[in-house]
């Protein structure tokens, strides 16, 4: 018998079994829906984790004052740390041909006071390079200058949530908030940024000269800090800078060849690479998950058929006495498996792009139907079908005409 012809036959037998084929169905169905939103939100989140990277600054580089295994334990908070000296800052000024600009960091959760609201907040001593390095905007007022910074004024940048928080529909401008019972006068307000990679807002921060923070808020003797976040001239001199500030820093804190960093540093690639990988991990794991959904259909399929065999008995001798072939009575099986495995695929295919888009509608997360997606769901489809479907195919090839046809 022709392909074509045992086609029409394998769609005519689901055709008569029309309950029993969608729900059949229903296993395959749910397999490629979970294929598909995985694959979509999966690349719909790593589009918007590169964009929260790129938010962060223009081929950034950041140090940490503590050692890798410090920053990987999470030991004390990050403003706890104060190991990194103006001395670091001005070597890698002085000495990195490839960095462009360079801004200290000292982070600490301070409370904020205008009138009589209040409210806790992420505080940032920096000088008036971060505006740069940072791509920051300023939608009202002005930045820090070298002057604010010389000569310790007490002056603030609010975040939008902080401004909000605080002013409500009131312009900041010009105001006095209380940070440590010390007025600071409101001189500008930062652009809206959104969460970054790991989820934080990055709206909800205060800026203030790096020297006010050191003297004024923690009354530190000395002028070390935090953190310092660095611009490469380059894209391309990004790695090479990197290297050079290391070596730098490791000259700084008379570090011998064997001693490990006392600091932790990493690039914008670094970000970029460690999350990609992470985002490959939890895809893979997801898809894994999902494919478990269609070894689950599959098996419903392959008990379906097998129902099926048993009740079809007498018209699989009746086509074997007119002549089908133990072949041809398997490829029908073959078929009609795969049929419902492609119906179930496509209609998955088509629930599942609409489950994507609400589900991205509901996360505010940009969703990307692929290609390669739709195409996996198809081939795993018409794989599930095959290997199901063999075995009872397979059974319904081996049955005896004679005791077929006359089966009760």
């Amino acid at each position: 018998m022709t392909f074509k012809y045992l086609t029409i036959t394998a769609i005519q037998a689901l055709g008569r079994h029309k309950t029993r084929s969608t729900l059949t169905t229903l296993g395959i169905i749910v397999g490629v829906i979970a294929i598909i939103v995985v694959m979509s939100i999966g690349q719909g989140a790593k589009h918007k984790v590169q964009q929260n990277i790129k938010k962060l600054g223009q081929n950034f580089i950041i140090v940490f004052g503590r050692s890798p295994k410090q920053f990987a334990n999470m030991k004390g908070g990050i403003g706890e740390n104060l190991t990194l000296k103006e001395s670091d800052l001005k070597a890698i000024q002085e000495e990195c041909d490839d960095i462009e600009k360079i801004s200290p960091i000292l982070p600490k959760t301070k409370k904020i006071i205008y009138q009589s609201k209040n409210w806790q907040t992420m505080l940032g001593g920096i000088n008036e390079h971060m505006f740069d390095i940072r791509n920051l905007t300023i939608t009202s007022g002005r930045e820090f200058n070298s002057y604010d910074i010389k000569s310790k004024n007490r002056v603030a940048i609010l975040g939008i949530t902080v401004a909000n928080e605080l002013f409500e529909s009131q312009n900041p401008i010009g105001k006095k908030i209380i940070i440590k019972r010390l007025p600071f006068q409101v001189i500008g307000i930062l652009g809206e940024q959104g969460k970054s990679p790991d989820g934080r807002d990055q709206d909800d921060m205060v800026m203030i000269p790096i020297t006010t923070m050191q003297r004024k808020i923690l009354g530190l003797k000395n002028k070390n800090f935090a953190m310092m976040i660095m611009k490469a001239k380059s894209k391309e001199r990004m790695k090479q800078a990197a290297a050079e500030a290391r070596a730098i820093l490791r000259q700084q804190h008379k570090l011998r060849e064997t001693d490990e960093d006392d600091f932790t540093l990493f690039s914008q690639d670094d970000v970029a690479q460690a999350t990609e990988a992470a985002s490959k991990i939890l895809n893979i794991l997801l898809l894994v998950i999902a494919s478990i959904s269609l070894l689950v259909g599959g098996i419903g399929i392959m008990n379906i058929m097998l129902v099926t065999v048993t009740e079809r008995t007498r018209e699989i001798g009746l086509r074997m006495a007119i002549g089908s072939t133990a072949t041809d009575i398997q490829n029908q099986f073959i078929i009609e498996s795969i049929v419902i495995c492609l119906l179930g695929g496509i209609l998955g295919i088509i629930f599942g792009i609409s489950a994507s888009m609400i589900i991205g509608k509901i996360l505010g997360w940009p969703i990307f139907i692929s290609i390669k997606s739709i195409l996996l769901s198809l081939f795993s489809s018409t794989l599930i079908g095959l290997f199901f479907g063999f075995y009872p195919a397979y059974q319904a090839s081996q049955l005896n005409p004679v005791e077929a046809l006359f089966e009760r």
